[in-house]
């Protein structure tokens, strides 16, 4: 059957006022990218001037990833009481106070408080970025203009590794400063847009019967050519798929709860539901970060060293290479996923993963690449440039294909299909898997190539994407051309089973 609104949504095109609010929260997803670009080349500078150990370092560089998955809860639970706007801005004060924090360490103490104070408003930005895209874009379109928070991590990821190779010829003493410092600027911007651009979401002000305001804000930021009764049409579709939420929720006095009870509740349609929901958002975002992708982002810097780069320069121009693969790639998945669909994407993406890691296996068994540095760049045997050419290569092939479907689209099926209530603190808890599995692979991943050699942690990583596709093909549904009130309802997912 076709989709209601998709007719008129065809005729018309997104108001210039919607492209703002769009871009300007999805900027706030640069917070994270900049940082992992950043930080991949200030840990040599950190290490150089604070003396900081291998653990140490793991700290440092997966410390943030791990307080942004609880700070994503938070924010899951901040967003549904104080809206989306407050979130935003929250997000942007917390960052901006770490990144200065960070920019003024004189020790490691201090340092972490930098990086659990900028971790919280990564955490906060990452939920809140597809989440407000989601809520106030049109359904055909809402991959393309949610996957614009993969395209600016990508573009902080770039700045970062930009920023990182022009500050490198500074002083070891406080160019890692300047480098984290920077790191405020977006923040500023971002205060800015939230308290005085960016209207609150509709759907969210529907929740709170803010029914008025929402019709206002929908007048502001709906597609051009649609008239007044085309955006009463839209307000009173999302009121309905609230009240039809708000009737088939289960009302439990958990306390009250008897056995039999408990088993009737996980039997209603609802709960079945919001489970399978929350199976496909989690599982996703733990498949996302266990294919290792930040990892390598993070250590890129070492594996070319392993690979035998031996220049910092040279480390750091492919470093680059990458930051360029990753945000060029995304572009594919954000012009086709609504046409492709999301599904096709995601088993495209996987299986190209698997082949570009196996190439980077095989060439550093075939090489007999040890994980420690020194024993590449100051033993006797030489690496091969052919060798090195092909681990580059591999590592940009891998990065281009997550870019593709894994990077991009995660956050669009984690923000689209959620009921309207549960929708952000879903969201946060998806972030919140997203990052601690990111942050657990970043703090192991020196120890796991130490123990496991190179070839075995991304073995596997190999591990990990092939399970991916089995959760793909089995559990993930296709999303695309549907709208969120479609997608959030009992009556939609019925609909579906009986399909399949």
């Amino acid at each position: 059957m076709a989709n209601p609104v998709s007719s008129s949504e065809e005729r018309t095109s997104l108001k210039f006022h919607t492209w703002c609010c769009i871009l300007l929260t999805t900027v706030s997803s640069i917070l994270m990218g900049y940082d992992i670009g950043i930080m991949s080349t200030a840990i040599l500078f950190i290490h150089e001037n604070l003396k900081l150990g291998v653990a140490k370092q793991e700290v440092v560089v997966g410390s943030l990833n791990l307080v942004a998955g609880f700070g994503a809860i938070f924010a899951g639970h901040f967003a549904n009481r104080f809206g989306r706007r407050m979130t935003l801005g929250f997000a942007a004060a917390v960052f901006f106070v770490g990144a200065v924090v960070l920019a003024a360490a004189p020790n490691f103490a201090l340092l972490m408080v930098g990086r659990i104070l900028t971790g919280i408003g990564v955490g906060f930005a990452m939920m809140i970025a597809p989440l407000y895209s989601a809520e106030i874009s049109p359904a055909r379109i809402r991959g393309f203009l949610v996957s614009f928070t993969e395209i600016f991590i990508d573009v902080g990821l770039l700045l970062g590794y930009i920023v990182g190779f022009a500050l490198q010829f500074f002083s070891p003493r406080f160019n890692w400063r300047l480098m984290l410092g920077i790191g405020a600027l977006p923040s500023i911007l971002l205060a800015y847009g939230a308290f005085f651009i960016l209207p609150e979401s509709p759907r969210w002000l529907v929740m709170r019967g803010r029914h008025e305001e929402a019709m206002s804000v929908l007048e502001r930021t709906v597609c051009e050519g649609e008239d007044k009764k085309e955006i009463l049409r839209k307000v009173d579709e999302i009121i309905e798929a609230n009240e039809a939420e708000l009737s088939s929720r289960e009302d439990v006095k958990w306390g009250d709860l008897s056995y039999n009870k408990f088993r009737e509740l996980l039997r209603s349609p609802s709960t079945r539901f919001l489970m399978k929901m929350y199976i496909v958002a989690l599982g996703v975002n733990f498949f996302q970060q266990a294919a290792g992708i930040e990892a390598t982002v993070y250590y890129s810097p070492i594996v070319f060293k392993l690979a035998g780069v031996r220049s910092r320069l040279g480390i750091l121009g492919a470093t680059m290479g990458v930051g360029f693969a990753k945000l060029v790639s995304v572009l594919v998945a954000t012009f086709t996923l609504d046409k492709i669909g999301r599904k096709k994407l995601l088993l495209l993406s996987s299986c190209g993963i698997v082949l570009c890691l196996i190439t980077v296996v095989a060439t550093f068994i075939v090489l007999g690449i040890n994980i420690d540095p020194t024993v590449v760049v100051n033993s006797h045997r030489v690496v091969p440039l052919a060798g090195a050419v092909v681990i580059a290569t591999a590592i940009c092939m891998y990065v281009a294909f997550f870019s593709m479907g894994w990077g991009p689209i995660v956050y669009v099926l984690s923000s689209e299909i959620f009921p309207p209530s549960h929708r952000s603190r879903a969201l946060g808890w998806s972030m919140c898997v997203n990052r601690i599995v990111s942050g657990t692979v970043a703090v192991s991943f020196l120890s796991m190539t130490q123990t496991f050699t190179p070839a075995g942690a991304f073995s596997l990583f190999i591990g990990f994407t092939l399970l991916s596709i089995l959760f793909v093909v089995f559990v993930v549904p296709e999303t695309k051309g549907k709208t969120l009130e479609e997608l959030g309802t009992m009556k939609s997912s019925s609909a579906d089973e009986e399909r399949a």
